[in-house]
């Protein structure tokens, strides 16, 4: 029998902008009890890597913990994981991008925990050849890669051990295949089957080298805790140490040569490509893939079944295909101003902003976790406001800017950042206020996210944005807008409108788009013409857009006529949030509609207030936007939709106006 050699690389992870509460119950389930039982045990060597966002959040409220790391890491027996400091997927942004959050994490860990750095971590698993290119830069050497890469490579089940050489363009790599059966081992299962297999492993008379990647976050699930399975682990390998031995990295690449050259095939852990699946698509390939596992060759087929890609999470979610486009877009323009400390303070915002934990979804988080794209948005429009520091006017161009072969309408300005798309329905994607660290657009459209056997769950059948208008029967109510069980009677949501003017003067811009659609009743289409002229100032935060409805058909038009903005004032969650509709006061999780209406405020618990001030529109609905997902307080909120109408009944040739004048100011008395 000979011994058994185990590579264990262990992940520590906070997003940018988690809340400091939920960092601290991890830190005392997880992280300290983890350090301490490696004190306690100095047989065991480990691969640890810790994100840059978490680190510095650790540094700030746990300096000892710092301190105890690094004692660690003195001893050799702990080795430190470099790879993109706000655990950004490396693969999915430029290079001098690449380059900058690998060289700060080893620039971090270098000065602060005295560490001699040979590996990277890949987050969330994702893997592409270009990898080598940016690893080899940075000096590093070798990198664990999920197993089922290598099995897709030509990788035998019976040789995905040891480590492997791979190369891009002559850069080389060490890639280390992380082991199917640890995985499925570690932390789940009992620790004498874990030995068990390793013993069968020992019995094969041959050298091996296992590789763990296991993320840590899901540790304090385990029925003994994070601590309790830490322990046990650790004592067990120190028992078994006459043959069974714990490495470093650094120590298998010169303990044993390559296994050979392999070129692994780009791509997602199997399970994170299906998430970024549309709907359908998405349990289709759950369940197909649920069937296959069933098979007495499951195993042989299933590292081949795969779907998506980490940019499919893109075309999934147009919310998060924003935030990165603004960031790619901020990118091109800090190039000119990077000599300059503040180009360095943007580069520095854009690369947080990078962090990849809220830049996809799977079953839960992610995503769908409105702190976490809060704390991207703060991130992008302070980059920006610094971008413009000293701009006094407002800045517009037209440019694709989210990659869909269109072009949008940017208006730009240090106080204020807006964004419209003429082909989807002239709606406004982003209105970003950098003063208050938001965008009030970004809300999160009501998607279909399950997977196979899934209940089925409340969809919009649109994205949700600010400034869309809709056609539908008087009387509606607000419960038929909030479940989407109302009829849509325009074609104006989500169609391409044309640019009737464009112009702008120092901060104020005057931004004019039309279409001519139609409302369509039992297979009739009658014909109208929606025209809307948005007036901005960007200096006063203020945007008011006027309305004229004109009836171009030859028959009578009837109907409501209704202004749509879906607004997200902030992330929390508690039900403090404050909408005022005359004297009448409503939380920001009750849904509520109004006759008679001219004024309807809504104020954060943090103080920003937005003032909607209207004219011919007396009707108001109003509702939240709850998600399948639930946090402590109920569903999470998205966001809010409230909805501006009049009743309009124009005889051929006649037009209808109104307006709505949209404000934003800091309060000193939040909700």
């Amino acid at each position: 029998m000979k011994n058994v050699n185990l590579v264990l690389c262990l992940h520590m992870h906070q997003p940018v902008g988690n809340l400091p509460e939920v960092v601290d119950q991890i830190t005392a389930e997880v992280y300290r009890p983890m350090i301490e039982v490696l004190e306690k045990h100095p047989g065991v060597a480990v691969n640890l890597h810790c994100s840059g966002s978490l680190l510095e959040v650790l540094a700030e409220r746990d300096p000892e913990l710092i301190q105890k790391l690094k004692g660690l890491v003195a001893t050799g027996r702990v080795e430190m994981l470099s790879g993109g400091f706000y655990e950004p997927v490396l693969v999915d942004w430029p290079e001098e991008d690449r380059d900058g959050q690998v060289s700060k994490m080893g620039g971090w860990l270098k000065e602060r925990l005295g560490a001699q750095l040979a590996g990277a971590w890949l987050a969330e698993g994702v893997w592409g050849p270009s990898l080598c290119g940016v690893l080899g830069r940075a000096g590093l050497q070798y990198a664990p890669v999920q197993g089922s890469f290598f099995l897709q490579a030509g990788v035998i089940p019976a040789k995905l051990n040891g480590h492997y050489v791979t190369d891009q363009a002559g850069q080389i790599l060490f890639v280390l295949p992380t082991c199917p059966d640890l995985t499925r081992l570690i932390p789940h299962a009992p620790l004498d089957e874990l030995f068990a297999h390793l013993r069968r492993i020992a019995n094969r008379s041959e050298d091996i080298t296992l590789t763990l990647a296991a993320n840590l976050e899901t540790w304090p699930k385990l029925p003994a805790g994070a601590m309790g399975y830490l322990e046990q682990l650790c004592c067990k390998l120190e028992e078994s140490s006459n043959w069974v031995n714990t490495l470093t990295g650094q120590a298998q690449l010169k303990r044993q040569a390559p296994r050979g050259r392999v070129s692994l095939p780009p791509g997602t852990p199997a399970e994170l490509g299906g998430w970024s699946l549309p709907g359908v698509a998405r349990k289709e390939f759950f369940k197909e893939r649920g069937q296959l596992a069933q098979r007495y060759d499951a195993k042989k087929w299933l590292p081949f079944f795969r779907g998506g890609s980490w940019a499919s999470f893109r075309v999934r979610y147009e919310e998060l295909n924003l935030m990165y486009r603004k960031n790619l877009f901020l990118g091109r323009k800090v190039k000119a101003k990077i000599k300059s400390g503040a180009g360095r303070a943007v580069v520095e915002r854009l690369w947080r902003a990078q962090c990849s934990t809220a830049l996809w979804h799977g079953t839960r988080g992610g995503l769908h976790s409105p702190h976490l794209r809060a704390a991207i948005w703060r991130e992008l429009l302070a980059a920006e406001a610094e971008l413009r520091s000293g701009q006094g006017e407002t800045e517009l161009t037209r440019e694709d800017v989210n990659a869909d072969g269109e072009v949008e309408v940017l208006a730009s300005h240090p106080q204020l950042s807006l964004l419209f798309a003429p082909h989807l329905g002239g709606a406004c994607l982003e209105v970003g206020l950098p003063e208050f660290g938001r965008n009030l657009a970004d809300v999160l459209t009501r998607r279909d996210e399950g997977v196979n056997g899934a209940e089925a769950t409340l969809t919009d059948w649109y994205e949700r944005r600010i400034f869309q208008e809709h056609f539908f029967a008087r009387g509606t109510t607000v419960g038929q807008l909030t479940t989407n069980t109302y009829p849509e009677l325009g074609d104006f949501i989500l169609q391409p409108f044309a640019i009737s003017q464009m112009r702008q003067t120092g901060s104020r811009v005057t931004l004019g788009m039309q279409r001519d659609g139609g409302l369509y009743r039992m297979g009739t289409r009658q014909p109208c013409l929606l025209e809307k002229t948005f007036a901005i100032d960007a200096s006063s935060g203020l945007i008011e857009v006027a309305y004229q409805i004109t009836n171009t058909g030859t028959l009578p038009l009837e109907t409501m006529f209704a202004v749509e903005l879906n607004l997200n004032l902030g992330p929390d969650q508690s039900g403090r949030g404050l909408w005022k509709c005359g004297e009448q006061k409503k939380s920001d999780r009750e849904s509520w509609q109004k006759e008679g209406v001219s004024l309807v405020s809504a104020r954060s618990v943090d103080g920003l207030e937005v003032r909607m001030a209207s004219e011919n529109l007396p009707s108001v609905w109003c509702y939240p936007l709850l998600d399948v997902e639930k946090g402590p307080d109920g569903p999470i909120r998205q966001g809010n939709c409230i909805l501006f109408g009049q009743h309009i009944d124009l005889k051929p040739g006649e037009k209808a106006e109104a307006r709505l004048k949209v404000t934003f100011r800091k309060i000193a008395e939040p909700a």
